[in-house]
């Protein structure tokens, strides 16, 4: 059985080969974690303008409630609820 040689010429070609394969998946992982930061900014910014609105309604309900609170205990005061 015959033996493949494999020469200097041939190990450099597969050592550039490996070398190009990494340095584009390195490309590709910067682009990923480019593209996650870019979320995480359209994320938060999201998130604030929710909480935003959210702590708009809740106060909105707060004082709804508040005022049919309020009508309630007067109308426990009228005449035919003593």
């Amino acid at each position: 059985m015959a033996e493949k040689e494999i020469t200097l010429n041939q190990i450099a070609v597969m050592i550039e080969k490996v070398g190009s394969d990494v340095k584009a998946v390195a490309e590709g992982h910067q682009v990923i974690r480019s593209e996650m930061a870019q979320m995480e900014e359209r994320l938060t910014e999201k998130i604030k303008e929710n909480s935003s609105a959210i702590k708009w309604i809740a106060k909105d309900l707060g004082d709804k409630i508040d005022k049919v609170a309020r009508t309630l205990d007067e109308h426990v005061k009228l005449p035919a609820h003593a």
